[in-house]
């Protein structure tokens, strides 16, 4: 296999054709949940994974994450949860779990090798079915995945470089993999595919896929088999992927670049006797290891006018949204809101201090013109009072800016 060696013998592997990751997870979850499941998700998570469990009737309990993804151990960590889990006040026990490893939507973050095992090991302990999202496996910037080494043992050394996926761990047949072409030929594919056990895929995963969408188009089919077979083959399909990677990563730096400059600004007060240095901080985050988007955290709390913005009725999350109406008014930056990305109810509020922000949909010039106008918003942003915050958003003139937002923050899934 491209994306690494299976501990087991690859006659009693699978894969089947999906319409892209968000299908092939639904029909993971229609065949193998039941009213009443609970699914294992990270703190912060792919929104419409989370949204799609409610019609099932499932719900989900969230794992900490740290900058290298989802902890195995630790307070909130995998293990932590597990050992101490409550039937009474958390429902049955879990038996799926979903994440993304590479590139972690929102977060950016990339698990390695050691902490992967840990938690392959510990869904082995309890029984867990490993739901792996890899949408931008392709698409990763650690160190690492730039040790490009060639020889004649390694036919694609790009490929070898990257961090691999649960399936290589899967001694037990626990994982199933979902992957899609959305994220390197075009989003308007809607073509992806499930890596799994045979015996998943030919007792339930066939059934779910004839009962719905069947097939994905054969237009698109015939697309990307000519694409990939004959046009590049598959030499120039790894060679296009590199590229691709190293475009985003252009992207990433620049974007990064740019936030790291603007996150502080420094103050000096001078009298005849000092001077007083202080600085300003305004966002932190962490350059993300692989995907597509920075999860930047607003440290709102620190508000010269928090405190009055709350005396005055509002909440935090109202001041989050003052802020994103703000960027988008006068600076015509859209990030997306923390919140909707939120792995259950009671990780909203740490949800919503943070942004997410997407370098891959725009041209290299646009990343930079976005990012230094929202930096130069929420310096903005730090000057204005409770009063003109609550102003935002509405017909009447704040520090000299005027207009009324149409694009609902709540709504906002980008």
């Amino acid at each position: 296999m491209l994306q690494g060696e299976l501990p087991y013998d690859e006659a009693e592997a699978d894969i089947l054709l999906t319409c892209g990751n968000t299908d092939g997870f639904s029909k993971v979850i229609g065949a193998l949940g039941t009213r009443g499941d609970t699914m294992l998700v990270e703190e912060f998570s792919y929104t419409i994974a989370v949204m799609m469990t409610a019609p099932f009737g499932i719900g989900t309990v969230p794992i900490k994450l740290d900058a290298y993804g989802m902890l195995a151990e630790g307070k909130g960590g995998l293990r932590d949860v597990l050992e101490n889990w409550d039937e009474i006040k958390m429902g049955r026990s879990p038996h799926f779990m979903y994440t993304v490893t590479v590139g972690q939507n929102p977060t950016g973050a990339t698990l390695r090798k050691q902490r992967r095992q840990e938690i392959y090991d510990l869904c082995d302990m309890f029984d867990i079915i490993i739901i792996e999202d890899t949408p931008y496996w392709n698409l990763q910037y650690t160190e690492a995945s730039h040790d490009i080494q060639s020889g004649k043992e390694v036919k694609y050394p790009f490929l070898a470089a990257l961090e691999k996926g649960y399936l290589t761990n899967d001694t037990s047949g626990r994982v199933i993999r979902l992957d899609t072409f959305s994220k390197t030929i075009a989003p308007g594919c809607r073509l992806g595919w499930i890596t799994t056990q045979k015996k998943v895929i030919e007792g339930v995963l066939i059934a779910a896929t004839e009962s719905s969408t069947q097939q994905p188009s054969g237009f698109v089919q015939a697309m990307v088999s000519e694409l990939l077979c004959r046009s590049w083959g598959m030499d120039g399909w790894v060679t296009w992927l590199e590229s691709l990677r190293d475009v985003y990563e252009e992207r990433m730096k620049l974007m990064a670049g740019i936030l790291g400059h603007g996150r502080e600004i420094v103050n000096v007060s001078s009298s005849s006797d000092f001077e007083m240095v202080t600085k300003t901080k305004f966002y932190t985050f962490y350059p993300p290891d692989g995907g597509m988007f920075i999860w930047v955290h607003i440290l709102i709390t620190s508000h010269p006018a928090y405190a009055e913005f709350l005396e005055r009725g509002n909440s935090k999350a109202d001041m989050m949204e003052k802020l994103w109406s703000w960027g988008a008014i006068t600076q015509m930056s859209l990030p997306s809101p923390g919140g909707i990305f939120a792995g259950h109810e009671c990780c909203k509020e740490k949800a919503d201090e943070y942004l997410r922000f997407c370098f891959a949909a725009i041209e290299l010039d646009e990343v930079k013109s976005a990012t230094e106008r929202w930096v130069q918003g929420i310096h903005e942003f730090w000057e204005l009072e409770a009063g003109e915050i609550e102003k935002i958003g509405e017909e009447e003139v704040v520090g000299g800016r005027k207009g009324k937002l149409e694009i609902g923050f709540s709504s906002l899934h980008l």
